[in-house]
């Protein structure tokens, strides 16, 4: 007894579901496209085109020097740190989310009394000491301290840590040269800054501060 082949009509649905078990396969790891949220979309469009190097410089040259002129004067923050520490926080500090720092942004003169490798300490005028920073710099003090930019302002935290890191970087390559070259026991001068202080921290005779401006007379 002879059998008839299928015929080619008969054979399109199994060709068919073939070729439909082919294309889920292809779509399930191999996808066309991914949908993406438009915040998610926009905030990775921003994230590709923001350069941190950039922003820092620009940043630096215009909003942190004129900034500069409304540091608290350090005597003054001492001052008022002993007296009513919450007072000097709320007023004068910054603080980024729950940290349990505040950072300042903070000026004043005074003559140096100590110089070590990566620190200086000077004698303010007004009382106290301050350890300026003279090694490699780390940590927040000049963004968070100067109280000029948001963390909401930027695509990402990321970017945000970047923008940091480069005004450490512009601290070590344009501050800390001639700070280094000229520092020496009984010179005077006159600093900007951020410094950050621990809550943890009760009574405050000396700050630690990475320098924004260094100014000898």
């Amino acid at each position: 007894m002879q059998h008839s082949k299928p015929s080619f009509k008969s054979r399109l649905p199994i060709r068919a579901s073939v070729l439909l078990g082919i294309g889920l396969i292809l779509y399930f790891f191999l996808p066309l496209f991914r949908i993406v949220p438009l915040k998610e979309a926009r905030e990775q469009s921003a994230a590709a085109a923001f350069d941190p190097a950039n922003f820092a410089a620009e940043f630096w040259n215009d909003q942190l020097q004129k900034g500069a002129a409304e540091a608290i004067d350090v005597a003054e923050l001492l001052s008022i740190f002993n007296q009513d520490r919450n007072a000097a926080t709320e007023r004068y500090g910054h603080r980024l989310g729950l940290s349990s720092n505040a950072s300042y942004f903070v000026s004043g003169s005074g003559r140096i009394i100590r110089v070590e490798k990566r620190l200086i300490e000077v004698a303010i005028e007004g009382g106290g000491v301050v350890g300026i920073k003279t090694g490699p710099v780390f940590g927040n003090a000049i963004r968070d301290g100067s109280g000029l930019l948001d963390v909401s302002d930027f695509p990402n935290s990321r970017d945000f840590n970047a923008v940091s890191a480069q005004i450490n970087r512009l601290v070590e390559e344009t501050v800390f040269p001639g700070l280094q070259a000229k520092a020496a026991i009984g010179v005077t001068l006159r600093f900007v800054g951020g410094v950050d202080v621990a809550d943890a921290e009760t009574e405050i005779s000396r700050l630690n501060l990475v320098p924004v401006v260094i100014e000898f007379p």
